[in-house]
């Protein structure tokens, strides 16, 4: 289902002006909609928890409702970050060392994202990288996907809200 497994990771993004900007990003595994992501200059516990913080704010996600699968990046076994995530409701689940399949959903993500953006352009301001990635994603959420049926991830959630609504229809009815 929609908002009950995100997989989390990071990536690095060259940028003229600063050099390499670091990439977090949550994708939801059910629709593949990036649920969340921001390009920062530093990779700290503070930059993953502030995409997790509006992640769940923009997708009303309530405590004991969501998975997040990480891997064991310093970011993502920080204490902080743990216990942000724990104060939020949500269980965390860590893949294996050296083991990126644990986090295929995103890892594939990151790799469709730099073969189609990031490797075919050159960034010269933070700014320019940000507005890149953002129509990226915009796209990215309207592009039919082989592995949902060649639907969008738009048109998987609506499936799941509109399975929701059925039954309450029904029973008004």
């Amino acid at each position: 289902r929609p908002a009950q497994l995100w997989h989390m990771d990071m990536t690095s993004v060259w940028v003229a002006e600063h050099g390499w900007c670091y990439l977090n990003a949550a994708i939801d595994c059910c629709t593949r909609e990036i649920a969340g992501w921001s390009l920062d200059l530093r990779c700290r516990a503070q930059e993953a928890e502030a995409v997790i913080d509006r992640a769940t704010e923009s997708h009303g996600i309530e405590a004991g409702r969501l998975t997040l699968g990480t891997d064991n990046g310093t970011a993502y076994t920080s204490r902080r970050f743990r216990g942000r995530l724990k104060e939020l409701g949500i269980a965390h689940r860590r893949g294996g060392y050296r083991d990126p399949e644990s986090q295929a959903f995103i890892e594939s993500w990151f790799s469709k994202l730099k073969e189609r953006e990031v490797w075919r352009n050159d960034y010269e301001t933070l700014g320019d990288a940000r507005a890149a990635i953002a129509a990226y994603v915009e796209r990215y959420h309207h592009r039919p996907h082989s592995g949902l049926g060649y639907r969008t991830p738009k048109e998987v959630r609506r499936t799941w809200e509109d399975a929701q609504e059925q039954p309450l229809r029904n029973h008004a009815a």
